[in-house]
């Protein structure tokens, strides 16, 4: 194998990664309902994977190494694709938050951590519980529990997706926010 061959078949691998991985981001930005940034995904993942999968399929038959370098880099690239996703953590969750004895406490923490809550009484397996509903961004999922784990470590808690919501606050703020904040400090009209 010489190392153009080499060469090549490490661009093939890179290029079937990057493929997956923007297919996975796409198809969740496709779900909660991002038209624009699905349609640019959607662009740049084809285009990647026609020149990517042209390129295999007319030098595989003398070089198999190709054939293998794009079946690694398509494995490579479903397990990147799903860190990408966790990382990234788009869309909104609903929190259930169960708890026996510490409801009030816990809804209280959760609104000074800067989140919005809404507590019902509930009745459960040994007598009565609070249930309280967060909707959060995904992202703050994470803080959202720390706070209510530390007045009450023994909570049950559940989560689903949230397709839309009127309105969410984030404790963590908005990522272009976080993005043009140094940019509009140098030119404000941004």
């Amino acid at each position: 194998m010489n190392m153009d061959v080499l060469f090549l078949g490490v661009l093939i691998f890179c290029v079937e990664v990057a493929v997956l991985t923007l297919g996975t981001v796409r198809t969740m930005v496709t779900v909660l309902g991002e038209s624009r940034a699905a349609f640019f995904l959607g662009c740049l993942e084809m285009t990647l994977w026609v020149f990517g999968t042209s390129t295999v399929m007319l030098k595989v038959g003398d070089e198999p190494i190709l054939g293998v370098c794009y079946a690694a880099g398509f494995a490579c690239g479903n397990v990147v694709g799903i860190m990408a996703e966790k990382k990234l953590a788009l869309g909104n969750v609903v929190v259930r938050i169960i708890s026996a004895w510490k409801g009030h406490s816990i809804a209280q923490a959760v609104r000074e951590g800067g989140f919005m809550i809404t507590t019902v009484a509930g009745e459960g397996s040994d007598g009565p519980v609070t249930v309280q509903f967060v909707v959060c961004k995904r992202k703050d999922m994470k803080q959202l529990l720390a706070v209510a784990r530390e007045v009450d470590p023994e909570l049950f808690y559940t989560f689903e997706t949230a397709g839309g919501a009127s309105a969410i606050t984030s404790p963590s703020g908005s990522r272009v926010n976080k993005l043009l904040g140094p940019i509009r400090k140098v030119v404000p009209q941004i």
